[in-house]
């Protein structure tokens, strides 16, 4: 009555209960050309801003995501840290894209995945989470910064009581309930 719980199967006959397919990258083997090519056009971006070349590395690889095929993963890392660095990070990732898209025209841009990583010994000044005012006042600071200038002048029409605004409409009737 109970063998839907498996009260009675024998020990030596379960098998491993079958979880799906894996739905987390896998490695493959590397292309040393595609590594120096992504380390090469870093390189060059770096140079072309300005940054020394010795702020960020990068290292890629290979992976095959179940469902979606073969991928690179491209993993950024922050040696120095600089604040602006971090607040550009998503236009030198876009850089990056164009640039290694530029060397391989044919893949697109789903074919790369970025990560970050922030060294250990990169000098990153900040050692604690801040207070959550700290988010809201910083927000508003910053909205206030970015936010185009409030004080246009706005010429608003005037408005008179004694306008007719109905324009030849009769007026809605609500009918008292009572």
């Amino acid at each position: 009555m109970f063998e839907f719980l498996g009260r009675h199967k024998s020990k030596g006959g379960k098998t491993a209960p079958d979880h799906g397919p894996s739905t987390m990258p896998q490695t493959v083997q590397s292309d040393v050309t595609q590594r120096d090519l992504a380390r090469l056009t870093l390189h060059h971006i770096l140079k072309g801003h300005g940054i020394p070349a010795d702020w960020v590395t990068a290292d890629l690889a290979p992976v095959h995501v179940p469902g979606q095929g073969d991928a690179l993963l491209m993993q950024l890392e922050i040696m120095h840290w600089h604040d602006a660095l971090v607040l550009h990070a998503p236009t030198l990732q876009q850089e990056m894209l164009d640039g290694l898209l530029r060397f391989d025209p044919t893949s697109n841009s789903a074919h790369y995945l970025f990560t970050w990583k922030f060294s250990p010994d990169c000098g990153c000044p900040h050692t604690h989470m801040p207070d959550p005012d700290f988010w809201i006042k910083e927000g508003a600071l910053q909205a206030a910064k970015t936010a185009p200038a409030a004080n246009i002048p706005v010429d608003l029409p005037t408005s008179n009581e004694n306008d007719d605004d109905d324009h030849g409409f009769a007026p809605t009737q609500i009918p008292d309930p009572g």
